[in-house]
């Protein structure tokens, strides 16, 4: 008789594994890539932007439903900062918009002699690259680092107005490095540059139902014999 845990094994095996489709509508005053990855690592980059007056808009196919969506950012530290955006899981039917309490944030710039990537401080306008984004999740996540960032105001406030194609339930974010609850003030380096991220989806409620039930069948065969 096998055990049972083995049995889970191939039922869960016997189960297809699910692939998430996403389409990404977001801009960041001023830079930013849009990675999917890990909890350590970034391993696929979906766009990327600098022109906050534009609505990028990226589609994402057969991610892991176990991957994280990073936005790395950066700005002139100049007056207004933010990232805005909706990003819509179109396998599972779940949107998230910036400002909801699911994002989270990293900011790199205040530990970048920690990470062997210089004394500080992060130069404006200089977006990093995948490495260096790589190097700082890392950290974030070994580090426990991750903090909630600010929220601003919504798609449509000044200075920036409303950005096409982003929900109007979507808010501008940023860290705040003063505390300071508005992200667009006072407008200097708020620990550049950022990483914003959040969790993937939880697994398809159809393999769940099929495990559940794979479970419950092979106890009772057990309790029988």
């Amino acid at each position: 008789m096998r055990p049972i845990h083995a049995c889970l094994m191939l039922a869960l095996a016997a189960v297809p594994a699910r692939a998430d489709d996403w389409v990404i509508n977001m801009t960041v005053d001023n830079q930013f890539d849009c990675y999917f990855g890990t909890p350590f690592s970034t391993n696929f980059l979906a766009g990327s932007g600098n022109n906050w007056s534009n609505t990028y808009t990226f589609n994402a196919l057969g991610r892991l439903p176990t991957d994280y969506l990073y936005v790395a950012t950066s700005s002139d530290q100049n007056v207004a900062q933010g990232m805005i955006g909706t990003f819509a899981n179109t396998t599972t039917n779940m949107t998230t918009d910036t400002g909801d309490l699911v994002w989270e944030v990293f900011p790199a710039g205040q530990y970048l002699q920690q990470m062997g990537l210089g004394n500080g401080p992060w130069p404006p306008s200089l977006q990093p690259t995948q490495a260096q984004v790589d190097i700082a999740i890392n950290y974030a996540e070994t580090n426990g680092l991750w903090v909630t960032p600010v929220a601003g105001g919504f798609n449509g406030v000044a200075p920036w107005g409303t950005r096409p194609g982003i929900s109007n339930n979507a808010r501008w974010i940023w860290h705040s490095a003063n505390g300071d609850p508005d992200p667009t003030s006072p407008g200097f380096n708020h620990d550049e540059f950022l990483v914003f991220r959040i969790a993937g989806a939880v697994p398809a409620p159809g393999a769940v139902s099929l495990l559940s039930l794979a479970a419950v069948g092979l106890m009772r065969r057990s309790r029988a014999k």
